[in-house]
């Protein structure tokens, strides 16, 4: 498992209940609770940070802030050095 930290701000004040971050979110963070016409961030750390939520939103309700010092934003790109001699 990858350890993050991600965060989605929500203000429900804002929210107008249009679904729209909702029918956004590709990898299912997001679900919508029926009864309070309102969405749930519920796998927060499963978030791929695509901001789709965010930029869609039309009242500006949803903010994703990502963990940029998590497991799934630590990456090396060795096999692309000059010095590996495996890709001559």
């Amino acid at each position: 498992m990858i350890y993050t930290n991600h965060k989605i701000e929500f203000d429900a004040e804002k929210c107008i209940g249009c679904q729209i971050c909702y029918k956004a979110c590709f990898v299912d963070v997001i679900r919508w609770d029926e009864e309070a016409k309102k969405p749930i961030f519920k796998y927060v750390g499963d978030c791929e940070h695509c901001n789709y939520c965010e930029i869609k939103c039309p009242v500006g309700a949803v903010k994703v802030i990502p963990d940029f010092s998590s497991q799934s934003f630590r990456q090396t790109f060795d096999i692309y050095s000059k010095n590996n001699t495996s890709l001559r």
